[in-house]
């Protein structure tokens, strides 16, 4: 299945946007930073370095188990109505992820999305609430 080009963070001004303001959800295996977005959909974009995996084939790896997550995680925000805010998610995994189990990653993934998405919730509320009282 394709992953389509308006499910991704395309650009570099789009990663320098999430980098520059975002919530972040890490645990042993991933940081993902997320941000609220204008468009109509969550994106997501991927930095994962050779610090990560040395290997090609690990970062494959690495790349495929976080899209397959992310793929899973939109179709389910989708079918249950999904409302706003939509978000943008850059995930960077450790050092360590590499010398993990799918398993392992899947789950910990599966944990990153509805946390970093609670997490810019309550980051976007509090900036509204702080904007009105100005």
């Amino acid at each position: 299945m394709k992953f389509p080009r308006e499910a991704r963070l395309t650009r570099p001004r789009e990663f320098q946007r999430v980098f520059a303001q975002a919530t972040v959800s890490s645990d042993r295996c991933f940081r993902v930073l997320a941000r609220p977005n204008d468009g109509n959909t969550c994106r997501l974009g991927m930095a994962v370095s050779r610090r990560a995996c040395r290997q090609a084939v690990g970062r494959a790896r690495l790349k495929r188990l976080i899209r397959e997550s992310f793929r899973a995680y939109r179709a389910e925000r989708f079918a249950t109505g999904g409302e706003p805010p939509w978000l943008d998610f850059v995930v960077l995994p450790s050092g360590r992820a590499a010398s993990m189990c799918n398993r392992t990653l899947r789950a910990s993934l599966d944990r990153h999305w509805p946390q970093a998405r609670a997490k810019a919730e309550r980051a976007a509320t509090a900036a509204t609430e702080s904007r009105k009282s100005d």
